[in-house]
C-alpha cells in the first residue's frame, strides 16, 4: 500500500432489514430494504431540524462524515426486491429497477411513470445530457427518451446475441458486456462491433469515467483511481501503468458500491460505510515523503485551475526532491531532467559539483544560503554531495575503487553538460536581450537622467571576477564557465564554443 487515498467511515450500523439497494440524495441516504420499504437516513446533527419533506434536499449538500439516523420510512415502496437505484439530479427524479423500471418524483417519492416494457430488465444506464435511458432484458436492448414531465418515449429496440451483463452510454453509442466480450452497439441502426474479450476470470464490467472515456475490466487490469469491489476488500488502484495498488480497505460482504457527489458508498447487508477522499494536498505530501514522485506529480495535475500557483510550487519542489533521489542513486541524466523540469536556478545544480569553480559574482550564493526545499530536507552545500571531487579519488582507494569513482565522476559531468546545453539557449537569449536594452539606455541616457543607475552594476575587483552588466549576463557567464570546465574535465569536443561575457 502506497498511501491513503480514502478514509473509511461507518455512516449506518445495524439496519433492521437487509439492504437491497442504496443511493444518495444530497446529504441523505436512500436505502431500499428487503421488506419493500424505502428508508431515508440523514446525518444525526440534522435530525432535530423539523423541515418538511420538500426541504429535505439541498443541491449544495454532500454526504457528511458523521453517524446517520433514520429520518423517514416509505412503506410499500416496492413489491419485489429493488436491484438498483439512481438519482437523476438534473430532473429531480429517482429511477428504481425492480420487476420493471419506475420513476419517482423527488423529494416526495411520488411514482410518475412505470416502463412496463422493462419487465425483467437486469441492467440499465442513463444519459443525463440527452435524457436517454437504455436497459437490457433477456436478449434485447431498449432505448427510451424522457419527454419532460411524466412522459417517456420509446426510441429503439434491438436484439443481441445473449444476456447483457453490463452497459454504458458511450457518446451516441452503447458499450455492452455480453458473455465474456465487449461490444459497441450503434444506437441508430443497431450494428454491433466487437472490441475485445474480457478474459476468463470475471464477467465483463463497463464503467463510465468523468472524462467521457470507458473503463473496461480485463484480467489483471484494474478520475485518478479505479475502485474495485472484491470479496474481502475494496481495492483502490492507479489508472496509470502498471496500475499499482494504492490502498486496500478491508470490508467483507460488501453488496453494493456506488459513487455519490463526494464519496464512495459501500453497502453491506445491514450497514453502510463511506470512503471519503483524502485531500489532494495531503496525498501529494504522503507520496513525496514515501518516494513515489511520479504518482505525486500525477496528482499535482489534478489540483484545481485556481490553485495554479500552488500547483507550480508543489511540482517544482517534487521535481527537485526527485532529482536528488535520482542523483544519489546514480541516475544522473534522469536527475538532470528533473532539475530541468523544476526550473531551479543553475547555480543550485552546480552546487552538486565541487570541481566546477564558479566565477565570483552576485549570482552565486554562499552554501548556507541555498534554498531549503522542504522542512525535512538537509541544507545543500557544495560539499554535501557524495562526490568529494569529481576527478580525484582518495589515496586509500584501491585501483578498482579509483576506476569506479572516475567512471562515476565522468558520468555525472556528462549529465551536467547535457543539462547546461539545454538551459543555454534561453539564458543566452535573455542575456542578449538585456544587453540590447543597455545599449538603448546608453544611447538615450541624457533624456533619462533620473533612471535608476543601480540597475546595471559592474564588478572588476579581484582576479577571476567577470565583468558583467546584468543579472542575465551574469547567469550566462556562469553557465558558459561551468560548461567549459566540464568539457575540459571530460574531454568532450566543444570546438567552436564561445564564452559569454568579458574577461
Amino acid at each position: 500500500m502506497v498511501h491513503n487515498a480514502y478514509d473509511s467511515f461507518e455512516l449506518l450500523a445495524n439496519s433492521p432489514n437487509k439492504i437491497d439497494a442504496i443511493e444518495s440524495y444530497g446529504s441523505k441516504l436512500l436505502v431500499a430494504c428487503s421488506d419493500g420499504a424505502l428508508r431515508i437516513y440523514a446525518p444525526e446533527s440534522t435530525i432535530s431540524d423539523k423541515s418538511p419533506p420538500s426541504d429535505y434536499h439541498n443541491h449544495g449538500d454532500q454526504l457528511r462524515k458523521e453517524p446517520y439516523a433514520l429520518a423517514r420510512t416509505v412503506n410499500g415502496f416496492s413489491r419485489k426486491p429493488i436491484l438498483s437505484m439512481k438519482v437523476l439530479a438534473s430532473r429531480e427524479l429517482l429511477l428504481s429497477l425492480s420487476e420493471s423500471i419506475a420513476f419517482h418524483r423527488l423529494p416526495n417519492l411520488e411514482t410518475i411513470a412505470v416502463l412496463t416494457k422493462a419487465k425483467g430488465a437486469n441492467v440499465f444506464d442513463w444519459d443525463d445530457k440527452r435524457g436517454f435511458l437504455c436497459f437490457a432484458r433477456q436478449k434485447r436492448v431498449c432505448i427510451f427518451r424522457h419527454d419532460g414531465g411524466r412522459g417517456f418515449v420509446e426510441v429503439k429496440d434491438f436484439g443481441v446475441s445473449d444476456t447483457v451483463k453490463s452497459m454504458s452510454w458511450c457518446g451516441e453509442n452503447i458499450c455492452l458486456g455480453i458473455r465474456k466480450e465487449y461490444w459497441i452497439l450503434n444506437a441508430i441502426n443497431g450494428a454491433l462491433s466487437q472490441i475485445f474479450p474480457s478474459g476468463r476470470l470475471a464477467p465483463p464490467l463497463v464503467v463510465s469515467l468523468p472524462s467521457g472515456e470507458l473503463l473496461l475490466w480485463k484480467d489483471n487490469i484494474g478520475k485518478s483511481y479505479a475502485i474495485a469491489l472484491l470479496p474481502r476488500r475494496i481495492e483502490i488502484r492507479s489508472l496509470r501503468v502498471p496500475y499499482s495498488l494504492i490502498q486496500a480497505v478491508v470490508l467483507q460482504n460488501v453488496r453494493h458500491l456506488i459513487e455519490s457527489n463526494n464519496a464512495i458508498i459501500a453497502a453491506l447487508s445491514n450497514s453502510v460505510c463511506a470512503l471519503f477522499p483524502v485531500p489532494l494536498g495531503a496525498q501529494i505530501v504522503q507520496l513525496t515523503a514515501s518516494g513515489n514522485f511520479e504518482e505525486a506529480l500525477a496528482l499535482c495535475k489534478l489540483l484545481p485551475p485556481e490553485d495554479s500557483n500552488l500547483r507550480a510550487a508543489k511540482e517544482g519542489s517534487i521535481h527537485i526532491r526527485y532529482a536528488h533521489y535520482l542523483f544519489d542513486n546514480g541516475s544522473y541524466e534522469e536527475a538532470m531532467e528533473q532539475f530541468l523540469a523544476s526550473q531551479v536556478d543553475i547555480t543550485y545544480v552546480l552546487s552538486l559539483y565541487p570541481s566546477i569553480v564558479l566565477p565570483k559574482t552576485s549570482m552565486v550564493p554562499e552554501p548556507e544560503k541555498l534554498i531549503d526545499i522542504s522542512p525535512d530536507a538537509p541544507y545543500l552545500s557544495r560539499g554535501s554531495s557524495g562526490l568529494s571531487d569529481d576527478m580525484e579519488s582518495s589515496p586509500d582507494f584501491d585501483e578498482h575503487s579509483a576506476l569506479e569513482s572516475k567512471k562515476m565522476s565522468h558520468n555525472t559531468l556528462m549529465a551536467l553538460i547535457k543539462y547546461l546545453q539545454k538551459r543555454r539557449y534561453s539564458i543566452i537569449e535573455k542575456a542578449t536581450s538585456e544587453g540590447t536594452d543597455e545599449v538603448v539606455l546608453d544611447a538615450v541616457g541624457d533624456n533619462y537622467g533620473a533612471y535608476d543607475s543601480s540597475r546595471f552594476k559592474k564588478s572588476s575587483k579581484g582576479r577571476g571576477n567577470i565583468v558583467i552588466n546584468s543579472s542575465a549576463r551574469e547567469m550566462a557567464a556562469i553557465l558558459d564557465t561551468a560548461l567549459l570546465q566540464a568539457a575540459l574535465l571530460t574531454g568532450a569536443d566543444f570546438s567552436g564554443f564561445r564564452i559569454t561575457g568579458e574577461c
